[in-house]
């Protein structure tokens, strides 16, 4: 038995020793967040002041909100988490209450039982035992009707006290609360300030000629770049199916069938709801400049904040940022399929994590380009022609 009360003990120790490092993780987190917020803060400030109005100060202002929406979210997560200890922690409180008021009531019963016998009439009720055994089993039984009061009395004082501790808990609980609700919605106006100077940025930026320039150049390398991490990406899924099927030591070929994928040409559903397609696959002529450029995808129209969805099942396979691309998801599909999402201001999924068609999983945001949504279909390393294989509006 006593190794079963150390083991509990052990065991209880050890999350309770978990449980503050997770604490100290999430603050150490925290801390960072705002550390790299408060770096770009410092950068956006001074290209202010020096009005230093280009595309890598575009960048800074992306980079930030990404930082501030992960901060929200961690804070927002952490008030949930806090919401919850307070429920427990209310629930707690009207549970021992209620306990108390038991206990209370008992003892009154108790007091009110002892009043009508009195001193009296227990000495009475001992002396009159017809049997030595039967006034010996009466003083016992008085003894620990006795030790019932007390025991009741000792109840009640150490529910009194852990109902005390409990409610310091709990105000500890709301302060935290209202300091974490407080630092959220702080955060959000900051966001939403930022977003607003970014527009009026972006308003400078599209005006200058140079510096459309300077964005088409910057396009170019980010497009070589998504095509550097779909060729790691095919080459990772490569290995892995003949890291399995060395696994398996299959003898028998299986039989190639038609993707699930292959099969939604010209039906998959769009990206977007009521987006309108601004620029096409293949090679497109800048509207102001002139020049030639190639696009790999299509880029498409959406009011600001729009909901973007996953067009298939598939995995999540990489979650990154690029300039002039702002956020980009790659989802993987069957058949050795590819979607590429990019231009989002917000992302709702993480990487490894499995999606169905028609999920949410992010936000369009604004580029120099206009609030648009950037989308790309590809199989192998073979781009696709995304209008080819949507659905005809």
């Amino acid at each position: 038995m006593e190794r079963i009360w150390a083991l509990i003990l052990i065991l209880t120790l050890t999350l309770e020793v978990l449980s503050q490092n997770a604490v100290k993780k999430k603050q150490e987190e925290l801390k960072r967040l705002k550390e790299e917020i408060n770096l770009y803060e410092m950068k956006i400030k001074e290209a202010q002041q020096k009005e230093k109005f280009t595309l890598d100060l575009i960048d800074d202002y992306e980079r930030r909100d990404n930082l501030l929406r992960k901060l929200i979210s961690e804070l927002k997560k952490q008030a949930n988490e806090n919401e919850k200890e307070i429920k427990k922690l209310q629930d707690e409180i009207l549970r021992s209450e209620q306990e108390i008021k038991n206990l209370k009531e008992k003892y009154a019963s108790y007091i009110r039982s002892t009043y009508k016998r009195g001193r009296t009439h227990d000495f009475e009720l001992i002396l009159s035992a017809r049997s030595l055994n039967q006034m010996l089993i009466r003083t016992v039984y008085l003894k620990k009707f006795s030790k019932f009061g007390k025991a009741i009395i000792d109840s009640i004082l150490s529910k009194q006290e852990n109902l005390k501790k409990q409610k310091g808990e709990l105000e500890l609980a709301l302060s935290k609360q209202r300091e974490l609700i407080s630092q959220k919605e702080e955060e959000e106006k900051n966001l939403l300030n930022g977003i607003k100077e970014k527009k009026e940025l972006l308003e400078k930026i599209r005006k200058d000629k140079q510096k459309l320039q300077a964005q088409i150049e910057r396009r170019k390398r980010a497009i070589k770049e998504i095509e550097n991490v779909i060729a790691k990406l095919i080459e990772e899924e490569k290995e892995r199916k003949r890291r399995e099927e060395i696994k398996k030591r299959k003898k028998v070929e299986t039989p190639k069938v038609e993707s699930a994928f292959a099969k939604l040409k010209g039906k998959l559903p769009w990206p977007v709801d009521n987006g309108k397609i601004v620029a096409r696959y293949g090679e497109q002529v800048h509207p102001v400049l002139k020049t030639v450029t190639l696009n790999y995808g299509v880029d498409i129209q959406v009011k600001g904040e729009t909901e973007v969805r996953a067009v298939a099942d598939g995995v999540v396979s990489k979650i990154f940022w690029l300039p002039s691309f702002e956020n980009l998801i790659i989802i993987t599909h069957d058949g050795g399929f590819r979607t590429v999402y990019a231009n989002l201001s917000d992302i709702f999924v993480s990487e490894g994590e499995k999606v169905n068609a028609g999920q949410i999983i992010g936000k369009s945001g604004e580029s120099i380009e206009g609030s648009i949504v950037h989308f790309e279909i590809w199989h192998e390393r073979q781009q696709q022609n995304p209008e080819v294989w949507l659905s005809k509006k």
